[in-house]
């Protein structure tokens, strides 16, 4: 084999590799979050946003406890409000967890969202909005009191 060929065959191997080991890394990355306590208004606002980042909208659903107009909100009620967009409408979005009060039995959240969206050569891709998750305790588990925006993910 000539030297030529030898280093065209080592260049595709250590580019495959390289591959590889990117695929492995953005394949488990999501498994590597660091879950806030369940029983935390933190940690009930990562798992209702991890859960719509699934798509799983009944999981999702489980962390609110809205009441309007004297009812409690069903969840045929918020998944019409909700409207979950085509997958081909579907914005890239990262949460990060920002400023936690809590008085008593009541919470407020701050969650910052980047959104990804393409943009032409000289617009800024990234979007960037807060979020006041408004949260109540009822017995040892905190719920979400007010109806979510998700327009992020429009």
């Amino acid at each position: 084999m000539k030297a030529s060929n030898r280093f065209l065959l080592g260049f595709g191997i250590a580019i495959a590799l390289l591959v590889v080991v990117t695929l492995v890394l953005v394949l488990t990355a999501k498994n590597d979050i660091s879950m806030r306590p369940e029983n935390t208004p933190e940690g009930t606002v990562q798992r209702f946003l991890l859960a719509v980042q699934d798509k799983d909208y009944p999981k999702a659903f489980s962390y609110l406890r809205i009441v309007e107009n004297n009812r409690t909100l069903s969840y045929d009620d918020w998944v019409i409000s909700v409207r979950p967009p085509s997958q081909s409408l579907q914005r890239a979005w990262k949460a990060t967890l920002g400023e936690i009060r809590v008085t008593g039995n009541k919470a407020t959240v701050e969650v910052m969202m980047d959104i990804f969206r393409p943009g032409g050569p000289f617009e800024n891709p990234v979007d960037v909005q807060t979020i006041l998750f408004q949260l109540e305790k009822t017995d040892e588990a905190w719920f979400i009191t007010q109806r979510p925006s998700l327009f992020w993910l429009y």
